[in-house]
This record gives C-alpha cells, structure tokens and sequence, in this order.
C-alpha cells in the first residue's frame, strides 16, 4: 500500500484529520486539568490540531512523492 492511488487519499486524510483531533482533545485536557484559563485552553487545543494536521500532511505528502 503505497498511499498515492487516489482512492485511498480520502482515507489518508481522515486517517490525519483523526489523529490531529485526538491530539488537539488530549492537549486541551491537560491544559485544562493544569488549570488554564478558556481561551488558553481553546488556543492550545487549537494549536495542537494545526500542527498535527499540517505535520501529517507533509509527512504523507514526503512519504508517498
């Protein structure tokens, strides 16, 4: 399974998208368990979902051209 027939980019992506998801949730918890204020618990969660998401991109992009 190399990754770059196109019938499996949409699998990939969810597969990312997924995973950036999860981390964002687990980097809001812990900022929230640490006893942050919303919007810093917001701004992480956030934070932590692009970069995932931008990084699994890449490395997908990387791995497969």
């Amino acid at each position: 399974m190399n990754g770059n027939n196109p019938s499996q980019r949409g699998i990939w992506l969810a597969i990312i998208l997924l995973a950036s998801l999860v981390g964002g949730a687990v980097a809001g918890g812990l900022f929230h368990v640490a006893g942050a204020a919303l919007p810093a618990v917001m701004g992480a969660s956030g934070a932590a979902f692009m970069g995932v998401a931008s990084l699994g991109l890449a490395a997908h992009r990387f791995m497969t051209e």
